[in-house]
């Protein structure tokens, strides 16, 4: 559909209605703390959340953000015009799917085990004895499966730390601050036992979005990171 028509079929509605015919629509997923909801998905919040609408708001971009299975969101980011995703971590295999603003935040690639368990490791490689489980279509599991890991895979990081407590897996791959906010959430004792790498949270652009759109993106939150507010929104979440 062209922008034209969209505009019109928003004649006679509410402007906060139609904000997305003339901005970008964002999709997301639930994965707290960086964006999730506690209502079915009517209200989505989490730090990326909160910095994302920051930051198009002091670009001066309308947006407008809907949930979705992560896989379908980042389809629909990578094949719509004017949709981004996020929060998505940038990695080789999809740097040249998307343009990309940020990072938003850190995330870095760890595997936890039950707070009383014995295993130990040193590598990666260490962890191919175990069982490790991880959330279907995230990067995390991706780079597992690369790395020739049978990884157990479920819908979502809250499915997999099921699995932990339960038994049915002995290693639960995810972002080292999901981790412990699901595992609180759902009072479940965990620890870390390898930290197997470093990684960061982005905005994923579809190329389609104007180039000065991702550019004023970008120079708006490098701004936010001088004057603090990056560091301030990320800290309310942890």
């Amino acid at each position: 559909m062209k922008r034209p028509l969209k505009r019109l079929l928003c004649i006679g509605l509410l402007a906060s209605s139609c904000a997305w015919a003339d901005g970008l629509i964002l999709t997301t997923e639930d994965a707290p703390p960086y964006n999730y909801s506690t209502d079915g998905g009517k209200t989505i919040v989490g730090s990326a959340t909160e910095l994302i609408r920051e930051l198009f708001k002091r670009a001066g971009v309308n947006q407008t953000i809907t949930m979705y299975p992560w896989e379908r969101a980042i389809e629909m980011a990578r094949t719509e015009k004017d949709t981004c995703v996020y929060s998505t971590t940038r990695t080789e295999a999809r740097e040249k799917n998307f343009s990309w603003v940020g990072p938003v935040a850190p995330n870095d690639w760890v595997l936890f085990a039950k707070a009383d368990s014995t295993i130990k490791l040193s590598t990666l490689d260490d962890a191919k004895k175990y069982k490790v489980g991880g959330y279907r279509g995230d990067a995390v599991s991706l780079y597992l499966k690369d790395q020739k890991f049978a990884v157990d895979e479920a819908a979502n990081d809250e499915q997999s730390l099921q699995k932990l407590e339960a038994g049915r897996i002995q290693l639960w791959a995810t972002g080292s601050q999901s981790g412990p906010f699901v595992a609180n959430k759902l009072k479940v004792k965990i620890k870390p036992v390898l930290n197997f790498k470093k990684t960061e949270l982005y905005l994923a652009c579809n190329t389609g979005v104007a180039a000065d759109t991702v550019t004023k993106l970008n120079t708006t939150l490098q701004a936010m990171v001088k004057d603090g507010s990056v560091e301030k929104i990320n800290k309310k979440y942890q």
